[in-house]
């Protein structure tokens, strides 16, 4: 087994945590000289240690894995196309702080600023999908609603009784789902919704009623008032997934169907996005799903939703790889298709995918139509019942990557662009089959 060296994330997290050496050394019961060849990468981190840190700090092991740097090293390849991994990799693992500068300035030196709406994305990224004390408060409200089939109408009665708010079902048939009225503290929601809409839309208004101040709070390290307007919004809609699908509750499903997303869906009474994307926050410290990746696309491959509660490296640039599951799944309407896929740098996956439409609203208005996929690591696939009848072996995986501009694979027959920054090969004497071909 390959010796791990983490000196550089051991000393993010010392001082994330406003800590000396002589005081982290104290609680992880050695020397402060010890401490300090980890940090400097001269010892390899042990077993003990390991123990040590994951059972004094909020952290699991993962998060010394040279794997926890997926996202970074794409995001160099993209400033530094010609660099190999590898030695990325080890930049990314060694000075996290200067590659977070790097990768910065590249972004805004490219004219690519982040919106409020990427920046959200980073947000949840970061915190591995899942916020804990959201999750904990919807987890005790839905406790506190009592039986599932009585939920919806305790939670209107709740949200008049705590914030005068009077809730109004079926009030409009087209238009927002959820309408707010202040003057009069009427709440209006659209005819149509399922029990388990309608019970999330009022936990998101009471959300940001009653956690107001919380919610404001954990939207602190946002970098402006725009993104921090659409953390609320994405916090209150957290909050209100936990209420409608409790933390537990769900993971006990989960597991019992081996996430069996139809299962699972029809248990709870929610649509498949939704049951998807709640799968993708299973990361409460000790009572842990498997880490998901989830994603949401049209047609045209522009992907609308991605979160991840690992380090799958999801394109920025909005683009994703053709020969993704995703896109075959227009294919084959309602159905869940599957794929083993490996990354180019090695990482391999199973992907589940499924179209999603909205409501229809009348004949000749366009349906919102969507696919929505959830992955998660070769080694997790064992776990899931659309493992059965696959091929798990990674030699057979497909090879996709993170979108043509950011992929160093040489030889792709579906490749759209070069990749980005690379001098193109490109031969007059000769007609190739590969299209945009790069030195």
């Amino acid at each position: 087994m390959s010796k791990l060296f983490a000196g550089a994330r051991i000393r993010t997290l010392r001082r994330s945590a406003h800590l000396t050496q002589v005081e982290m050394a104290r609680q992880l019961n050695l020397s402060t000289s010890y401490l300090n060849q980890i940090e400097n990468d001269q010892r390899p981190l042990t077993a003990t240690v390991l123990m040590a840190l994951t059972a004094n700090f909020e952290v699991e092991a993962s998060y010394f894995s040279p794997d926890q740097d997926a996202r970074t090293v794409a995001d160099l390849q993209s400033a530094f196309p010609q660099v190999p991994a590898e030695q990325l990799s080890d930049l990314a693992s060694r000075y996290p702080d200067l590659v977070a500068e790097i990768i910065e300035t590249n972004t805004h030196g490219n004219n690519r600023e982040e919106g409020p709406y990427e920046a959200v994305r980073d947000f949840f990224y970061d915190a591995r999908n899942y916020i804990d004390e959201l999750d904990r408060l919807g987890e005790n409200l839905a406790a506190e609603l009592g039986d599932p089939q009585f939920r919806l109408s305790r939670m209107a009665a709740l949200l008049d009784a705590t914030a005068g708010v009077s809730v109004r079902f079926r009030r409009h048939s087209t238009g927002p789902r959820r309408i707010y009225h202040p003057d009069t503290r009427e709440l209006h929601l659209r005819t149509g919704l399922t029990d388990a809409q309608n019970l999330f839309e009022i936990a998101l208004q009471y959300a940001l009623l009653i956690h107001d101040e919380l919610l404001h709070r954990l939207a602190t390290p946002l970098p402006d008032a725009s993104s921090r307007e659409v953390g609320r919004l994405g916090l209150a809609q957290y909050f209100a997934a936990s209420v409608v699908l409790p933390y537990s509750s769900i993971l006990r499903v989960a597991e019992e169907t081996h996430y069996d997303i139809d299962r699972i869906a029809a248990h709870f009474g929610t649509g498949i996005e939704t049951t998807c994307h709640r799968l993708s926050t299973l990361q409460r410290r000790g009572q842990r799903g498997i880490p998901f990746f989830f994603i949401r696309t049209d047609r045209a491959g522009n992907i609308s939703k991605r979160q991840s509660a690992t380090s799958f490296h999801f394109s920025r640039s909005g683009g994703s790889c053709p020969l993704w599951v995703i896109h075959r799944a227009f294919e084959q309407p309602n159905r869940f298709v599957r794929q083993v896929a490996s990354m180019p740098d090695g990482r391999s996956y199973l992907w589940v995918a499924r179209t999603v439409q909205g409501p229809a609203h009348g004949f000749g208005t366009p349906r919102r139509e969507f696919v929505v996929g959830l992955g998660c690591d070769l080694s997790q696939a064992d776990r899931l019942v659309y493992s059965q009848g696959l091929e798990m072996n990674p030699e057979s995986a497909t090879p996709i990557g993170p979108g043509c501009t950011a992929c160093p694979r040489p030889h792709c027959p579906q490749r759209a662009f070069p990749q980005s920054e690379r001098p193109l090969a490109l031969d007059l004497n000769v007609t190739a089959d590969e299209p945009y071909q790069t030195l």
